[in-house]
């Protein structure tokens, strides 16, 4: 008897661990390996063995295997909401102490720029800074940060001329400021500029700076006169000061990173990642990036293009286009209009667009939107879950909708709009 009840145990095991069931499903598809059981989520059954969280509402939800003899019952949570923030403090020299666990993101990269996960604490680098970002168990991922490389073995610049002659590890400071720049500044790769917080940096006539190496620029840094950053080769820029008036441009480099900024222009080309967080912004055009991150900011127009991956949360904006093989993750965009274009992907939550177009190819999902006038031009294909559409013009794509009030459809006799 005691053998028969083993032997039933290690099957009963054997049948529970062959299972892949997540704990926490986000904004992407996630297969679900139940062997030869039926499957039901929320009472729908399972098509393909994949579930989506953008197919269904936000919290915990029933998933039901059954087969012949038996029945499992699962919980499992839909989240599709980025996190907000990550929480850390600084230790000078150079210890971080991390309060929940990060995910490194690596700029040196323009393939793999998704690195390992960090908890607990780690050093700062000699002359690269830290980006992280918090990933949460669905997958989401937001509150992007950074710390600058280390401080220590630093040199400061006199201030009585000009600055140049930048090749190791300088730093501005505040007791020397105001500091003074003449012309085209140039840091080569191995070299780190610092600046301390209070610096003023004074332009004679229009000035600026190239980056090929690293430049950390801290809040209440000041700029006057024109003075435009430009990043190229292997550069890495961080600025987080409200008083610049100039321009951040970009071709090539390994990192972008803008906060805090009131700017007029930001035009970036080529760089492996650029953040933009917490910040206003009249133009941000941006192409061939590799992964780009925009946070908690206004930008009037913003132009993406051929850009492998891009994250869009808690955007407010006027005019926003996407074109050319981009894959876009929106939450949260409140806009006039949003155009995307040439076989781009997009998924987009909880956003409110006046006017969105999709043309050639793109293929869509998306949950709780609110459109205006939404047009589907040429082999769009995609599906919205809990949405208010004013109007629908079709022509040639495909609408699959659950929940989905719309009031008026125009569609020409090869697309289909239908309930899924």
């Amino acid at each position: 008897m005691k053998k028969i009840i083993v032997i039933f145990l290690v099957l009963f095991s054997l049948i529970i661990f062959s299972f892949s069931i997540p704990r926490y499903i986000g904004s992407n598809d996630v297969e679900i390996e139940f062997e030869n059981l039926e499957g039901y989520f929320n009472g729908v059954a399972i098509k393909d063995k994949k579930i989506n969280g953008l197919d269904f509402e936000e919290g915990v939800h029933s998933l039901r295997l059954v087969g012949s003899y038996q029945e499992f019952l699962f919980k499992v949570i839909i989240d599709t909401i980025p996190p907000t923030s990550t929480i850390f403090t600084t230790r000078d020299p150079n210890l971080v102490i991390l309060e929940n666990e990060v995910l490194k993101i690596n700029y040196e990269n323009r393939i793999s720029f998704f690195g390992e996960k960090i908890t607990g604490s780690f050093k700062r680098d000699e002359k690269a800074p830290f980006l992280f970002c918090n990933m949460d168990e669905a997958k989401n991922m937001g509150g992007f940060s950074i710390v600058p490389p280390s401080i220590s073995n630093i040199t400061p610049l006199d201030s009585k001329t000009p600055i140049s002659g930048i090749n190791n590890k300088n730093i501005l400071l505040s007791s020397k400021s105001p500091y003074k720049i003449v012309g085209r500044v140039v840091i080569p790769e191995k070299a780190v500029l610092f600046f301390e917080p209070g610096v003023e940096l004074k332009s004679i006539g229009k000035s600026g700076i190239t980056v090929k190496g690293t430049v950390y620029i801290p809040e209440n840094v000041s700029f006057p006169g024109y003075i435009s950053f430009d990043v190229s080769e292997n550069g890495k820029f961080v600025s987080k000061t409200k008083n610049f008036d100039g321009e951040i441009s970009s071709d090539g480099g390994q990192l972008v990173y803008i906060e805090n900024a009131h700017l007029e222009n930001v035009n970036v080309s080529k760089t492996n990642v650029v953040v933009i967080k917490n910040s206003v912004i009249s133009n941000i055009n941006a192409k061939h990036i590799a992964f780009l991150v925009l946070e908690n900011s206004t930008i009037t127009n913003l132009n993406i293009s051929n850009t492998r991956e891009v994250i869009l949360n808690n955007i407010d904006s006027t005019n926003s286009r996407v074109e050319g093989l981009t894959n876009i993750n929106i939450y949260n965009l409140r806009s006039k209009s949003l155009a995307v274009s040439d076989f781009s992907n997009i998924v987009i939550r909880f956003s409110q667009v006046e006017k969105v177009t999709f043309e050639r190819g793109v293929y869509f999902h998306g949950k709780d939107v609110k459109f205006g006038n939404l047009k589907l031009n040429t082999f769009c294909v995609g599906k919205f879950y809990k949405a208010k559409i004013e109007k629908v013009e079709a022509l040639k794509s495909k609408l699959l909708k659950r929940l989905v009030e719309i009031e008026n459809i125009v569609s020409d006799k090869k697309s289909i709009i239908e309930d899924y």
